[in-house]
């Protein structure tokens, strides 16, 4: 029978886990300081978990895992450095951030999830023909920071009528693909093909075809409607 414990009872075999690793052991007052929570709190929950058979507890001992406590602190920590990786190598998030973010969802996932993470993280992170997501991922994280981040885009992300400024050329995009554009043109986005491989553009009063491949890798502003 699986033992399901709460999120806080998960986080003290976690803590539980990383001193005995670090320290080679993991007295109560360590684990109070780790978590950051007073003494009679994890007493309290020490004793749950004896109770529960995932510890071995003695007020004069350090606090020792049984094999089913380390069985799942072995999960807990190994979902939380799999989303650590996944925010912090994919989502770009700081190291701080990423911690914090995977302390929050380590506990809503579960075995099956975390799979699908590796399965995608490794993908993008290793597959030679996911180089051209790893770049645009890359570009459009560092927009982010841009505090009017919402009105940038890519201009395959536009729709018919849309106006917009071109502000830089993604590195996916071919140099035959620029077609003459610059930095700085002006664009209003016309209609889209059928299939979706073609945008037609206005450019200083002109039509032109924009293949999908350059679309999804010109970055460009959006102006206001008013600016129309």
């Amino acid at each position: 029978m699986t033992l399901r414990l709460s999120e806080s009872l998960e986080d003290y075999l976690e803590a539980i886990s990383e001193l005995i690793a670090i320290e080679g052991h993991a007295h109560t007052k360590e684990i109070a300081e780790k978590l950051n929570v007073k003494m009679p709190s994890v007493t309290a929950a020490l004793r749950q978990l004896d109770k529960m058979g995932c510890i071995v507890y003695n007020t004069h001992y350090p606090v020792q895992l049984t094999a089913v406590g380390k069985e799942i602190a072995d999960q807990v920590v190994r979902r939380h450095r799999i989303l650590k990786k996944f925010f912090g190598d994919i989502l770009g998030l700081d190291p701080e951030k990423a911690s914090e973010t995977a302390c929050r969802l380590e506990h809503a996932v579960d075995e099956e999830t975390i799979e699908r993470f590796i399965l995608f993280s490794e993908a993008i992170e290793n597959r030679s023909d996911a180089k051209a997501l790893q770049i645009y991922l890359t570009e459009a994280m560092s927009i982010l920071s841009d505090e009017n981040f919402r009105q940038v885009c890519v201009l395959s992300e536009l729709r018919p009528g849309e106006s917009c400024t071109l502000e830089r050329f993604g590195r996916n995009i071919r140099e035959e693909d620029k077609a003459g554009l610059k930095t700085g043109d002006g664009l209003v986005l016309q209609g889209i093909s059928l299939d979706k491989t073609s945008f037609r553009i206005i450019r200083n009063g002109k039509a032109e075809d924009i293949p999908l491949a350059a679309a999804e890798n010109l970055w460009v502003r959006k102006h206001d409607p008013e600016h129309r």
